[in-house]
């Protein structure tokens, strides 16, 4: 199991983008880039990632910000929130200033545990709970998340779903994005 951990957390480390997906089918996906960076001090079992996603439109803008943690005995993601997310916008490309986050920055989020399987060389991800996960108490939709996760490839599918009617109400209606790994992206402003 600890080659698997440290296998997600070489293939999942850095940066995706969704660029060459959306050239070729541009009605149905924008270019989106996913930063993961790495957080080894932030818990005492298993490894912590800083995850960070913006359109390549706007680089500097990012809208969605979240800490996953890694662990095995069943191999997972635990989901973690912000309590305030706009305070830490942005620090994927500020890895001194992740250094400081503490657990007491984070709200667990318990019904968003992803449970990770090999598949032959990817790992596959999907929710634990069917309509579980929900990022506020009071959300009126549960997001569905599933992935494969590759050396060089990240396929991801997130939606959101009405509780009471089952209706999409964001996300992806044309499957997956699937995103291409480039080499991580130094410290610093991110460019387009």
């Amino acid at each position: 199991m600890a080659n698997d951990l440290e296998t997600i957390r070489t293939w999942l480390s850095g940066t995706f983008s969704s660029r060459a997906q959306a050239m070729e089918l541009p009605v149905w996906f924008i270019p989106v880039r996913l930063c993961y960076v790495p957080l080894d001090h932030l818990f005492e079992t298993g490894i912590g990632f800083f995850a960070e996603q913006n359109s390549e439109h706007l680089p500097n803008v990012p809208y969605r910000s979240r800490i996953l943690q890694l662990l095995a005995d069943p191999l997972r993601l635990e989901n973690y929130k912000f309590k305030d997310q706009k305070a830490w916008a942005g620090s994927a490309a500020d890895p001194e200033r992740l250094k400081t986050l503490t657990l007491s920055d984070l709200v667990h989020l318990p019904g968003c545990r992803i449970l990770l399987t090999k598949e032959g060389e990817t790992y596959r991800g999907e929710m634990a709970e069917a309509k579980g996960c929900r990022i506020s108490e009071t959300d009126a939709s549960y997001v569905h998340i599933e992935f494969v996760l590759s050396a060089t490839r990240f396929l991801t599918l997130d939606q959101g779903f009405n509780c009471e009617t089952g209706a999409q109400t964001w996300g992806s209606r044309s499957g997956p994005y699937q995103y291409i790994k480039n080499e991580p992206d130094p410290p610093g402003e991110l460019s387009p």
